[in-house]
Order: C-alpha cells, then structure tokens, then sequence
C-alpha cells in the first residue's frame, strides 16, 4: 500500500496526472505485471507500438501545415502553430496561407488552447489589433519566449516590458518564462524590438549579454539579472493571476504582489522553482489547483485569514517549507482541496502541518 502511494506522488501531475488501473502493479502476489512471460510480451508490444507511434510522429510533422486555423464568425481562430527551428518570431495578426504570404481579408480573432505549446524557439510573439480572445495556456511552456508584444489599438490587451497584461491591465495574463532576462537587457541598454525587423539585431546584442552556455554570462548582466531580471512587481491595478500566468519561471527570485490582489489561478505559479519571496496580501479571495505547487525554494509561506478557497495540490511539492502558516481560524473556515499540502520530501508521505489562527511573520 505504502508503495502505491508513493508511486502516485511522483507521478502526480497537474495536466496530465493519471492513476493505472486496479491489478497492474508488480506486486509479489502476481499481479499483471508479476509474471515473467507476460513482461516479456508487454515489452515487445510496447517496443513495437513506440516505434510505429515514432514514425507516425515524424511522418504527421513533415505533413503538417504551420498555421492551422479554424473559421469563426468575424473571422479565423489560430488553432496550431507549427514552427520550425527557424522561426523565433511570431506574428498573430491575419491568416498565412500555405505560400506564406498573409491573407489581410482574413483576420485572426482568437487563438485556442495549446495553440502555440511547449515552443523551444519562439523568442517574441506580436499579437495584432483584431486579436480579442486568447485562452488562458494558448502560449503554454514555450520556454525561450522573452516578450509578448500587443498592438497599440488592440481594444481587449495590452503588454508591459513584454508581460501580457488584459486592457486595464486587472488581469496578469502571462510572464514570459524568460522576460527576466529581456528586462535585464532593457536595464543594460537594448531597445526593445517595435517589429519583427528589429528582433534580429536585438536578439544578436542579447545573445552576447545572456549566452546560451550560462556560465559564460558577463558580471555586468549578472548584475542586472539580480536587479533588475529576478525580480517582478505586479503592477497596483491587477487583481487576479491568470491560470498559468508565471508558470515554469524558475529564475524569479522575488514576486511582489499588490495589496488590492483577490484571486490566483490555476497553476499561476507553478514550478517557480527559484521563488524565494512572496508575500500573499491581505484580501486575497482564492488559490486555484496547483497555484504555487512545486516552488520548492520558498522556506515560508502564509495564506491570509480573507482566503477562503484554497485548489487541490495548491502548495504541492514545496519541499523547502517546514508548515502552512494561515490566518484562519480553523480548517472549517477555509475550503481546501485535495492533497493542498506539500509532503516533507517527494518520498515521504509525511504532510507538511497546516497551522491556523497564525499571524504573518514580520519581513
């Protein structure tokens, strides 16, 4: 039992978290698994079914179209993004035929989840003037994006230093897993890309300060990523994360939130792997599933007594806290799903306490 348990724990995740089924374990009794002939066979069918799946892969992808959209009623959604290893900019603005060339009678309204996912290339997307609805994870893990830009007349959004921001900017869309960088290389100097023209020449003076072989970086960028790139105030107006919004931004060290917040989404900062510091202000509402599972370089985490909603897996993987510090008065008062709290280490099935009727340390 306690090995099943175990297993779950370490294959737990957010998006794609599965439990096998009843029978399929190895177990010492025989289960599915427990007779050497039948591993053989699962083995072999499974060897065979990899590889055809493998060559199904890279037959669809050599196939596949880079844009794929589909109709809407005042004109096209962007529902895939093939890119190749050459594309590290990307124009959302009107569909692109098959020749490449952009069809200005057919304007791109939305873009779908997962639209453009797990990216390794993009370093900058332009989001044109018609664009006014985008799923929440239609960006989702594209790793090497350092900014999002978004046309001055676009009436739904609006960016900031390449953060993604709604028009009014109360909601905190996205934060580029590597805007910490692009806004170090701002501090140094850079001007920031107006169009697609401009990236080139930015991306070569970028790719001097912050090399890909981290430790070649310079002492004058280090500089500026401690000050300036490690750093993120969210501005006064925001009052709710988007789902997904600093996912993956292992390089932030510090998050400022502001005092008027009331929600955090869905996975709004999970893996922060490097997140040091944050302060969850006093009126903050609710904290979505997995909102800050697996920051496991915080040491200290209080919920304020005005949260009432607190997500499955919220701090999951946290390893580095000794306890949830909230101010509620009891477990009755707050709303928690399940396993919200971290385990003491990945192993263990130990759970981290939550302490309650707890005051906010000072700092």
């Amino acid at each position: 039992m306690q090995k099943d348990v175990e297993n779950e724990v370490l294959l737990y995740d957010p998006i794609f978290a599965k439990k096998p089924p009843e029978g399929w374990e190895d177990s010492e009794k025989g289960g599915f698994f427990g007779k050497s002939a039948t591993k053989k066979t699962v083995f072999v069918v499974f060897l065979v079914l990899a590889i055809s799946l493998s060559l199904l892969l890279s037959f669809r992808s050599l196939s596949k179209k880079k844009y794929i959209y589909d109709n809407t009623e005042d004109g096209c959604r962007l529902s895939e993004f093939n890119g190749t290893d050459a594309d590290n900019v990307l124009r959302i603005d009107t569909a692109v035929g098959e020749n490449g060339e952009a069809d200005p009678e057919k304007p791109v309204t939305a873009v779908r989840e997962y639209a453009v996912c797990c990216n390794e290339t993009l370093d900058f997307i332009f989001i044109g003037k018609n664009v006014t609805s985008l799923d929440y994870n239609c960006f989702y893990y594209c790793t090497n994006l350092k900014a999002v830009f978004v046309d001055a007349e676009n009436p739904a959004y609006t960016s900031d230093r390449g953060v993604l921001y709604n028009k009014d900017m109360t909601e905190i869309i996205l934060h580029p897993i590597r805007n910490g960088e692009y806004r170090a290389a701002l501090s140094l100097g850079l001007t920031a890309p107006g169009d697609e023209a401009a990236c080139e020449a930015f991306l070569k003076e970028f790719g001097r300060l912050f090399p890909e072989n981290e430790a070649d970086t310079g002492e004058e960028a280090k500089k500026a990523m401690a000050q300036t790139g490690a750093a993120y105030t969210v501005p006064a107006t925001v009052t709710d994360i988007a789902p997904f919004c600093f996912s993956y931004c292992d390089k932030l060290a510090e998050i400022r939130l502001p005092e008027g917040l009331k929600t955090v989404g869905q996975m709004g900062f999970f893996k922060c792997k490097g997140l040091e510091s944050i302060r969850l202000p006093d009126g903050l509402g609710s904290i979505g599933p997995d909102g800050l599972s697996y920051c496991e370089s915080l040491d200290y985490i209080y919920v304020p007594a005005s949260v009432k909603t607190i997500g499955h897996h919220a701090f999951y993987g946290c390893l580095g806290v000794d306890a949830i510090y909230l101010g509620a008065a009891d477990k009755d008062t707050v709303e928690t799903g399940e396993n919200w709290l971290p385990k003491q280490s990945v192993r263990s099935l130990k759970t981290v306490a939550a302490v309650y009727g707890a005051e906010r340390r000072d700092g």
